[in-house]
């Protein structure tokens, strides 16, 4: 029995350590930074509203982020919790938005979103 525990506790922390380094991979990206996908610097994409694919507000950019400063490569979505889409900050990848009309709308689906990982600023 102990042995089994050991093993559970070892996941456990296999786990977090897994989560933390992921999180750690992330670095917020420097305001006057282009992001090419949409023609726009960092700091305009911020606080820009996400929509779904039927046209409903879903929650907003609430960070550009990437592998270093200067290269984009995921927006963080602060989500509030409509249409299926969870109430949480979730990193998701550029290629998962389309930017036109003024509008940035998520292709990704609910569920899709639900496997990505969380944003803890």
């Amino acid at each position: 029995m102990p042995y089994g525990r050991f093993l559970a506790g070892l996941a456990a922390g296999s786990l977090i350590a897994g989560a933390a380094l992921a999180q750690a991979a992330w670095v917020e990206i420097d305001d006057n930074v282009h992001v090419a996908a949409f023609g726009a610097t960092a700091d305009q994409v911020e606080d820009w509203d996400v929509h779904d694919a039927s046209g409903v507000e879903i929650g907003e950019v609430e960070e550009v982020v990437g592998t270093a400063p200067d290269t984009p490569t995921a927006l963080v979505v602060d989500f509030e919790g409509k249409n299926g889409y969870a109430d949480r900050d979730v990193v998701i990848p550029l290629d998962q938005f389309t930017r036109a009309n003024n509008r940035l709308t998520l292709d990704a689906s609910p569920d899709a979103v639900a496997g990505m990982e969380t944003w803890n600023d």
